[in-house]
């Protein structure tokens, strides 16, 4: 269990770390050009994980990038969960201010076990979210959302239910 959390951590690092070094744009940071984000994500005590998106900011409230995340339950009963996605935010105003949002992707478990807890081994995600940014002076800021993860499972499942709902607390720094 502990090389799944070191894995995911020093992934998620290397991402941040070259991402930050890749900024270059000046200290607003809600202007037009690349942006992204590094957050840790938690299913309300359930599962944690981690995410990141990279992107383009298209005006001071419009943001499309492409991301991947993971998350685990912090024991060997379930897989470990990776998601490839779409993230769109609209910031409301310029600095800080309200967002809203959506991810929209793919959903896969790396060690799928057909014989523990309700668990899917691939399936379509789709989040809407809301939360609100601190934008500083300096170009960066800070995140903090509430979002409802629904996964559609497909294929292979060892649930009854057609979509797995997942309330999700967002704490992230955007860049």
């Amino acid at each position: 269990m502990k090389t799944k959390y070191f894995t995911l951590t020093l992934a998620l690092a290397v991402v941040s770390i070259c991402s930050v070094s890749a900024y270059a744009q000046n200290n607003n940071g809600r202007a037009p050009g690349y942006h992204g984000n590094l957050a840790i994500t938690d299913h309300l005590g359930v599962f944690i994980g981690a995410e990141t998106s990279h992107g383009y900011m298209f005006d001071s409230h419009n943001y499309l990038g492409l991301g991947i995340g993971g998350f685990v339950l912090p024991n060997d009963s379930h897989p470990t969960y990776m998601n490839a996605f779409i993230d769109y935010h609209n910031y409301l105003k310029d600095k800080n201010t309200l967002v809203l949002g959506v991810k929209a992707g793919w959903s896969h478990a790396f060690n799928y076990q057909k014989d523990s807890g309700i668990q899917f081994e691939n399936g379509i995600l789709c989040e809407p979210n809301i939360g609100w940014s601190w934008c500083f002076n300096s170009g960066y800021g800070l995140y903090l959302g509430l979002g409802a993860s629904l996964i559609f499972p497909l294929g292979e499942s060892r649930t009854e239910k057609t979509v797995l709902p997942m309330p999700k607390i967002t704490f992230g720094f955007e860049f």
